[in-house]
C-alpha cells in the first residue's frame, strides 16, 4: 500500500525537477494555491540579452495544476511521480522552446502559462506519451 505524500512535499519534488530544465543563475521557483485549489507554480528568471534592461527581461513560466493535479501525483508511488516529473518537465520545456521559436529575440515578451489536467498525470503515470 503507498501512503500518500505529503502535498508540500509533492510541490517540492516538482519545482525540483523545473529547476533543472531552467537553470539560469537567477531561476526562482514559487508557487501559489488559489480558492479553487488551482496551484500555479511559477519558474521565472533573467534573460541574458545585451540590449535589454532587467527590468525587460525577466521571464516566466508559469504551470497550473487543475484542481486535483497534485492530490493525484501525491498519491502515487515513486516510480509514477518520476515518470509525471519528467513529463512535466518535457512539457515545461516544449512550451519554452515552442514561444523562443515564436517570439525569436523578443524576450521581453518571454512569459507564458502551461495548463496540466488530471488526465495529463495520469497518462504520464502510465508512461503515456501526452
Amino acid at each position: 500500500m503507498t501512503v500518500a505524500l505529503d502535498p508540500h512535499q509533492g510541490l517540492m519534488e516538482i519545482e525540483q525537477a523545473l529547476s533543472k530544465s531552467f537553470p539560469f543563475p537567477s531561476t526562482k521557483i514559487t508557487h501559489v494555491t488559489d480558492s479553487e485549489d488551482v496551484v500555479t507554480i511559477q519558474v521565472s528568471w533573467v534573460a541574458s540579452a545585451a540590449d535589454l534592461s532587467i527590468l525587460d527581461s525577466r521571464c516566466a513560466l508559469n504551470l497550473v495544476l487543475e484542481p486535483d493535479v497534485l492530490g493525484r501525483y501525491c498519491a502515487l508511488d515513486g516510480a509514477s511521480r518520476l515518470r509525471v516529473r519528467e513529463s512535466l518537465r518535457a512539457m515545461a520545456e516544449d512550451a519554452w522552446r515552442a514561444r523562443t521559436r515564436e517570439g525569436g529575440d523578443d524576450l521581453a515578451e518571454c512569459n507564458l502559462m502551461v495548463g496540466v489536467s488530471v488526465s495529463a498525470v495520469d497518462a504520464a503515470a502510465k508512461g503515456l506519451a501526452t
